[in-house]
């Protein structure tokens, strides 16, 4: 097994993903969960370390590393299907109680602080050659074609191009054949006269740094000056007593130290960079071949500008004279530092550990990765951490982001700061936003609690902090059906390249901005369950929003049954389409007075809707999760899965148990078929312990189940006296009862029947047989009682029993009769040959396909005590009576086999 650079750093994004996620399930789970949890954050740490010691060892390391590396994936992967299940928790109510309240008490249930990590990482600082530098998380298309691609570096530059943020979404790096070449900077481009106090104050903090940071980070430094100049400036052109009522009305009283003298010294660094280090090659490497080209190219266009701007506009005032200027910060680096975010205590504040370096681009609609996008972005204060070490900053040292993927209909905040050691990130809900500090139009501080530290922000204006709550607050209003309710679980999401409703009619759950357009571009989908404590009652609802970057916003919401939903797939294209409770139908209530009802009608689909999907393999997962049952175990657990590709059907059997009654388990059986000439769809049906079922035919590959429970669906408007108007409510779902049928399944052979069954009772079908006649007789001392059946099926049934060593049950169904059943436990079968009298054992083995004897016979089976009953206790393989009988065994039953081909 080999695992190359890549391979790490996966495994360490994988970490920090599930650690996010499972760090908002578990703050609503047992505290068995939360340790875990707790848990997840250590493995997060060593698999950080592990990868900055792999990138500086070069992929050398040894045979043990690989293998814990090895058992750290699988466990992730274990660990990942169980949280996805449970992020329903997000939206808890015990949770939004937490998120209106910043300060917990120390009682309650929060998961205990992070812990320093269990090693301390040396080596350079975060912006130097490490894996999460610029180059190597950049878009590829920014680099030049070097042959060292084909090394670690390369591996990890693929990898982390490859696989970042591919949730759903996933983004592959252009082809290595474009070659740009080298980028030159203009030796007679305009420089702005920076006083030379300055530029020497400069070059002194320069050297402090020495060669903690390479060429690529000094254009990341440069333009994280340019961008903060920027706001600063703009924060400060803001009426002033919209700036002195958002800082004397803040609960807080937080100190701002920024300036417009510190703005135009932050834009003199960013120049000073550019013409010093950069053009003058003061730094190492050869910075054409290997920095971000646009990146470059837009700094030196902002710089032009702003230094133009900043000499003639009156609106900016005067240019401060040299005195004023040396009283300003004049390190290159940044020079407030928290505890959290020292590098010796990396990653404890980072829950994203790609490059926080991705979002500090000119053009905000270049940052990030391709498929993503900042929506906000702004410079605040912050303090970071636990109590007794966080402290608040006064220069806006740190940039907070509203960020999105290409197609989600989600909204991500980070904070980060300028040494990449900082990346707090998680996603944006409704209740962060419902802060009682925010009813306060100037209030300028926001509390948001991230996986890995809490966090307090502090804008630097109202204007600010009013912009970064406005967009997601109109947006979460928009797409409100979205988000799961109460009791939902998600179980299918992912990104649609479009949506489109073809229903003519309009649906109670749709939201008016679906029912005015009926169509979305990139949007994306959702597929929520429902499971009440009883099974069978689940319910599924289906959601397609708006992206988050899309121009409108929107959402539609459809209620969906368990089964009888109809699919045809085209490779990416999905066609859906199923029945609600919105079918009128008219029914005679007596004495001539009808009345009327919106019904369910599984056979006769009057919602319809078209989905496009990305991938195809999004399409068959899509088709699987409507098609089945979802696992949740304990409660709902796959059994035995019987594929007939012959027949184009599979049938599924899952054990249940409910939760008001764990005790009595029963089963679910999914019968989907998948003919290629027309749609998809599966049939569910519920089966309790005690079942009546047969084979009707000779061929054992067929089996009908009798007086199963299928699950039926009733309307919010039931039997009402008038005849609805056209504008009255609409229909909606209201509840599930459940009506009997019957249900055929044809298997492909016999051992597929055999598979089925054992599944479905835990017995194993030895023996089956149609025959001619059934004789009972009583062997009595007192009496004689002889009965004759026309007709039957015997079975054989075998199960392992730890006492016995092996059970035998025979099992007969008449063909008529209210009790059908008779079955009676025996070790021994008697079978007498029509041309001898010899007794002899009969081949109960399943071998070449068959199940049965051979034709023609007579079987007497002596000494039996026979129960009889209307249906059979498939635990026990019993027919299940009123009363057990206490006789002694006396029956004897003689079975006529047919004739080949007799009747």
């Amino acid at each position: 097994m080999f695992l190359s650079v890549g391979d790490i750093l996966q495994l360490s994004k994988f970490a920090a993903d599930l650690y996010t996620k499972g760090w908002v399930v578990a703050r609503d789970a047992p505290q068995e969960f939360r340790d875990l949890v707790h848990e997840l954050l250590l493995l997060k740490d060593i698999l950080f370390i592990v990868h900055r010691k792999v990138i500086r060892e070069a992929d050398s390391y040894g045979e043990p590393t690989k293998r814990v590396l090895h058992r750290c994936l699988q466990t992730l992967s274990e660990f990942s299907e169980l949280v996805a299940k449970y992020e329903k928790l997000e939206y808890s109510p015990s949770l939004r109680q937490r998120n209106k309240n910043p300060y917990l008490s120390s009682d309650s249930h929060e998961l205990p602080p992070i812990q320093k990590s269990p090693s301390q990482i040396t080596g350079r600082s975060s912006l130097s050659g490490s894996s999460r530098s610029d180059e190597n998380n950049y878009p590829s298309q920014y680099f030049p074609k070097r042959a060292s691609d084909a090394s670690a570096d390369g591996r990890l530059r693929q990898a982390s191009l490859g696989t970042i943020g591919s949730d759903d979404t996933q983004w592959r790096p252009p082809s290595d054949q474009t070659i740009f070449q080298p980028l030159e900077i203009a030796e007679n481009r305009e420089k702005h006269e920076c006083p030379e106090p300055l530029k020497q104050a400069f070059f002194e903090s320069f050297e402090s740094v020495g060669d903690d940071i390479l060429d690529d980070a000094w254009i990341r430094v440069a333009t994280w000056w340019l961008l903060k100049s920027q706001n600063v400036l703009r924060t400060a052109l803001v009426s002033v007593e919209d700036s002195r009522k958002s800082l004397f009305r803040d609960y807080s009283h937080w100190e701002n130290t920024t300036s417009k003298d510190q703005a135009y010294v932050d834009l003199l660094k960013s120049s000073w960079i550019v013409d010093e280090l950069i053009r003058e090659r003061k730094v190492a490497g050869e910075l054409t071949k290997s920095h971000p080209r646009k990146l470059v190219i837009d700094l030196l266009k902002a710089l032009k500008s702003d230094l133009h701007h900043r000499r003639h506009e009156r609106s900016y005032g005067k240019i401060p004279d040299t005195a004023t200027l040396l009283k300003q910060d004049l390190a290159l680096l940044e020079s407030f530092e928290q505890t959290v975010e020292a590098k010796e205590n990396e990653p404890r504040a980072m829950d994203d550990l790609t490059t926080s370096q991705r979002w500090i681009t000119i053009d905000k609609d270049h940052g990030g990765f391709p498929n993503e996008k900042i929506l906000f972005r702004s410079f605040v204060n912050a303090q970071i951490g636990q109590r007794h070490e966080r402290s608040k900053s006064s220069n806006a040292p740190y940039v907070i982001l509203l960020w999105t993927k290409s197609g989600a209909s989600e909204i991500s905040v980070s904070l980060c700061n300028q040494r990449d050691t900082l990346n707090l990130s998680r996603k944006l809900t409704s209740e962060d936003l419902e802060d009682w500090r925010s009813l306060n139009v100037d209030a300028t501080a926001l509390h948001l609690e991230f996986p890995s530290q809490p966090a307090e922000v502090n804008f630097l204006t109202a204007t600010d902090f009013r912009s970064f709550r406005e967009g997601p607050k109109k947006f979460f209003d928009a797409v409100r059906g979205r988000d799961p309710r109460s009791g939902e679980l998600t179980i299918f999401q992912t990104v649609l390249k479009s949506y489109r409703n073809v229903n003519t009619t309009k649906t109670s759950e749709s939201s008016e901005s679906d029912t005015a357009q009926r169509s979305f571009g990139s949007c994306e989908l959702r597929v929520y369950e429902q499971m009440d404590e009883t099974c069978w009652k689940t319910i599924r609802r289906l959601v397609v929003s708006s992206a988050a970057d899309s121009k409108k916003w929107g959402s539609a919401s459809y209620w969906l049954p368990i089964s009888n939903v109809r699919l045809q797939v085209e490779d990416c294209t999905v066609t859906v389409s199923w029945s609600d409770c919105g079918h009128l139908e008219k029914k005679s209530g007596g004495n001539y007075n009808p009345y009327y009802s919106y019904v369910y009608r599984p056979d006769e689909a009057n919602q319809k809707i078209i989905l496009l999907f990305e991938y195809s393999e999004d399409a068959q997962r899509f088709e699987d999760c409507i098609l089945y049952l979802t696992e949740t175990p304990p409660q709902v657990r796959l059994t035995s899965k019987v594929d007939s590709p012959s027949a184009f059907q599979e049938t599924r059997v899952y054990s249940l148990f409910d939760q008001d009654d764990p005790d009595r388990g029963y089963h679910g059986i999914v019968y989907a078929k998948k003919s290629p000439k027309t749609y998809h769809y599966s049939q569910i049906c519920y089966v309790y312990r005690d079942l009546d079922f047969s084979i009707p035919n000779q061929n054992p590959a067929e089996v009908e189940l009798h007086n199963i429970r299928v699950p039926h669906y009733i309307s919010t408007r039931h039997k009402m006296l008038a005849k609805p108007r056209e504008q009255d409510a609409l229909p909606e779902f209201r509840e599930v009862t459940w009506i009997s049928r019957s249900l055929q399944l044809v298997f492909s052979c016999d051992d597929d029947t055999v598979r089925f069954f054992n599944g479905l009772t835990g017995w194993r079908l030895k023996f089956y047989r149609q025959c001619a006649k059934v004789i009972l007789t009583d062997t009595g001392h007192f009496r004689k009682t002889k009965r004759s059946y026309k007709g039957a099926e015997i079975h054989l049934w075998e199960k392992a029993a730890p006492e016995d060593g092996l059970w035998t049950q025979l099992a007969v169904r008449l063909l008529d009769g209210d009790e059908p059943w008779l079955t009676s436990r025996r070790k021994q079968i008697l079978v007498k040959d029509d041309h001898s009298s010899k007794a002899n054992m009969p081949q109960v083995e399943v071998s070449g396909g068959g199940l049965g004897l051979p034709t023609g016979g007579v079987a007497e089976l002596k000494g039996l005590a026979i129960q009889q009953g209307k249906d059979l206790d498939t635990k026990h393989m019993k027919a299940n009576v009123k009363e057990e009988s206490k006789s002694k065994p006396c029956w004897k039953f003689t079975v006529v086999f047919k004739e080949a081909g007799g009747e």
